[in-house]
């Protein structure tokens, strides 16, 4: 199996870390410039390391002994405390410079010869720490901007209720289930070794643990051990922060209960009873792709691709993006649950194509036009559009497909 080595950037920002990892570290700060010319202050940071390592408090008498060679008396002991302190004054140089990106610090505090092995700060606020900060922010920002929305548009939201695209999900009285699809990502801790710097990978090839263990095991060159599965670390793309401003005035008007999940965390045992919205890509469907699958929806996520089933011919769709331009297929699906729950599906291959369908179908005008001209008497349905526009502005929103589920097909529909 694929080691998993997690992270938890907390407010001291510790690490779980491997000695291996932090011997790697040494010998980059041995080989580093700041201590090039120095045998002395290599060997005592070496010194000072392996006794920490080992979990011994070095004192003045052995620091004298093993790394100067002398009986620590008054002198002895000057030399061994000025050594100390210039060590330090060597670390900091070399964090400020060559090692400003280390993940790991070493630091001496004052008043012992011990070392610490500390998470480095700025390493954080650059990964792990920044990216959810950013997440956090945005659902922050965008919340604040819903509530603006929805003072301006409570008496649409509320109408909304009475509409036959939404009446069910809002008058079941179930709670909600926002899930907004995220990237799987992984590392390559080769390149930490050979380069002393950590790089998160996403390759959209892989879209889950097991793509990943595929793809390592069609390659005799690569070893399991060599990559992590960043299980703590999350990229969130832009199409799900962007449509929640549509849908959370819509909960929030009609006073839903809702929690907030991201599709790495969705299970099908612990959300079967809820209503469930989600938002994102075809590659972040993760469990929730069972329902494209049903709905006999594939998506070739190396040609930006997906293939539908209507009239016993399949059709095939590819997005497009260049210089600012995009052409997104979106599928937008209202499918019922396995327990008198109801799932929407607004699923794309960009951002546009999310963002435009969330957009529309919490319009009251247009669902209720949709209802009158395309719905009808259907209940549950799928249907794609076509969405174009420059970098979401301007975006037209075109129905290709429309598909009714017809009582056939509901019926078995949770039954393989």
């Amino acid at each position: 199996m694929v080691t998993v080595t997690k992270m938890f950037p907390g407010i001291c920002g510790l690490l779980i870390m491997k000695e291996t990892e932090i011997r790697t570290y040494l010998e980059k700060i041995l080989k580093s410039k700041s201590f090039a010319l120095s045998g002395v202050y290599k060997n005592l940071l070496e010194y000072l390391t392996e006794a920490t390592l080992k979990g011994e408090k070095p004192k003045e008498f052995t620091i004298g002994n093993e790394v100067f060679g002398q009986d620590v008396n008054d002198s002895g002991t000057s030399r061994v405390r000025v050594s100390v302190y210039k060590l330090r004054k060597r670390l900091d140089k070399y964090y400020k410079e060559e090692g400003a990106h280390d993940r790991i610090r070493f630091v001496i505090p004052k008043g012992g010869y011990s070392l610490e092995f500390k998470a480095n700060t700025d390493f954080n606020r650059k990964g792990v720490n920044l990216n959810l900060l950013i997440i956090f922010f945005v659902f922050f920002l965008l919340g604040g901007i819903s509530l603006i929305y929805y003072f301006k548009r409570e008496s649409d939201y509320k109408k909304l209720r009475k509409t036959e695209f939404w009446n069910e999900f809002i008058n079941n009285k179930k709670e909600t289930v926002v899930v907004a699809g995220d990237f799987f990502m992984f590392q390559d801790l080769r390149y930490e070794r050979e380069h002393g710097r950590f790089v998160n990978i996403r390759d959209i090839r892989i879209n889950s643990e097991q793509q990943l263990l595929e793809y390592l095991d069609s390659d005799s060159t690569l070893n399991r051990d060599d990559f992590v599965v960043l299980t703590s670390a999350t990229y969130m793309p832009r199409d799900a922060l962007y449509s929640m401003q549509y849908i959370f005035p819509l909960l929030y008007e009609n006073k839903i209960d809702y929690q907030i999940t991201l599709s790495s965390d969705f299970t099908w045992k612990t959300y079967k009873n809820y209503n469930i919205i989600y938002i994102g890509a075809f590659k972040n469907l993760k469990a929730l792709s069972i329902l494209t699958d049903k709905l006999k929806i594939k998506y070739n996520n190396l040609e930006y691709s997906i293939s539908f089933e209507v009239g016993g011919k399949t059709e095939k769709y590819s997005s497009f993006y260049n210089d600012g331009k995009n052409i997104d297929y979106t599928v937008v699906a209202k499918l019922p649950g396995a327990s008198d729950n109801v799932i929407y599906l607004f699923v794309s291959d960009n951002d546009i194509g999310c963002i435009a369908a969330a957009k529309r179908f919490t319009q009251l005008d247009y669902v209720r036009n949709f209802e009158k001209n395309i719905m009808k008497d259907a209940d549950y349905f799928s249907c794609i559009y076509k969405a174009e526009g420059i970098e979401r502005t301007g975006v037209t929103f075109d129905l290709l497909e429309y598909t009714p589920l017809k009582d056939s097909t509901l019926t078995n529909f949770w039954h393989y």
